[in-house]
């Protein structure tokens, strides 16, 4: 979240502001986050391998 300190900051108006165009964006980058979530974890499953059981059977 940038600062109002930060100069490229820029004020938006509640009246001009489409929360509909907001909402969107902000689900989109959760996807994002999600699918690069998910394709790491999966990435990490691949790489595990089962251990064997050392015991006489």
């Amino acid at each position: 979240m940038k600062s109002i300190l930060d100069p490229s900051f820029k004020y938006t108006k509640s009246a001009d502001t489409d929360l509909r165009k907001t909402f969107a964006r902000i689900n989109r980058e959760r996807r994002r986050q999600q699918q690069a979530l998910a394709s790491a974890s999966t990435e990490a499953a691949r790489k595990v391998l089962p251990l064997r059981s050392m015991k006489a059977v």
